[in-house]
């Protein structure tokens, strides 16, 4: 159960009746507990937002990866992500969420007040919503640079970096034959695209020395390493300049997961509920064509909130 926590406040000024102000410059204000972290006038609809995070790439490792090598997939935290339905995380639906933003007391939390109603989102959420394995400190990956990477040099023989584009032309053009190392390909895969993606960049050597020792690619922390890199991603939103608009790095989709579960009007109008398991990120099928963003502040943000 997410913590959910009950604010006995007024306040006069709620996001929705500001977000009915148009053609209006962002304000940003030094806020604490219980104060909106954007306040009085908001234009931010119009910025530009990108993410890193591609959630529709679930579908080239669907395809990839032959029955009896998802079985083996399957066997890590990573495994039950094979059972989603693809899709594109709704930035629009994020940025109208991040715009409810309120202080919080810990630094390792994110947290929102809607409708009179405080939410938390933080390591415990995450864990709930994601399902990944791995809590503890983040270890050094011992590998020497000047070498290239086994699984690169095999695969990618005329290449001495890789980039995620590169990785994906390989996975949707190929089926190997090699079942060990087409589920180590699909983790660098997974890890690259969706949970800490690099975008346009080479896919980093560590990454490629981890995913070919099966041992510590288990043994890495990565709802730790993903969990710290959404945070930080999230609370940068609408800072610096605004004019080139802002970038979600990380996983938010697990964010978005966490707000469906808790706000039933957000649900209705953005996703469908199609199971009860855990992670909770299985029980969800987002619909390929979001709501304009009228359509989310009358009815997504209206309804009281779920416990």
């Amino acid at each position: 159960m997410f913590s959910i926590f009950y604010i006995f406040i007024d306040f006069v000024n709620t996001c929705l009746h500001l977000f009915g102000s148009k053609n209006l410059d962002l304000v940003f204000v030094s806020f604490s507990e219980n104060d909106y972290f954007i306040q009085e006038r908001l234009d931010s609809f119009h910025v530009r937002i990108q993410e890193r995070c591609k959630m529709e790439n679930l579908a080239i490792l669907q395809e990839f990866l032959t029955d009896s090598q998802k079985s083996l997939f399957q066997e890590s935290s990573f495994g039950p992500y094979l059972d989603m339905q693809p899709f594109k995380v709704p930035l629009q639906t994020i940025h109208s969420l991040l715009m409810y933003r309120v202080g919080s007391r810990y630094e390792e939390e994110i947290c929102f007040k809607i409708n009179d109603t405080f939410l938390r989102f933080s390591l415990e959420e995450f864990a709930v919503v994601t399902g990944l394995d791995g809590w503890g400190d983040k270890f050094n990956v011992d590998f020497n640079p000047k070498v290239t990477p086994r699984l690169v040099k095999k695969y990618f023989p005329k290449q001495s970096a890789v980039t995620n584009a590169d990785s994906k032309h390989f996975l949707v053009d190929h089926t190997l034959e090699d079942d060990d190392d087409a589920v180590k390909l699909a983790n660098i895969f997974f890890v690259d695209s969706i949970l800490i993606p690099t975008r346009g960049r080479s896919i980093p050597s560590y990454l490629w020395y981890l995913g070919d020792d099966e041992s510590s690619f288990s043994l890495y922390p990565w709802a730790r390493v993903c969990f710290d890199e959404t945070l930080k991603s999230l609370k940068s939103a609408f800072q610096g300049n605004l004019n080139t608009g802002y970038e979600l790095c990380g996983f938010p989709a697990s964010l978005l997961i966490f707000a469906l579960e808790c706000l039933p009007g957000l649900a209705a109008v953005t996703a469908s509920k199609v199971g009860d398991e855990m992670p909770k990120i299985l029980n969800w099928k987002v619909k390929k064509y979001q709501p304009h963003l009228s359509t989310l502040l009358s009815n997504g943000f209206s309804k009281s909130v779920s416990s």
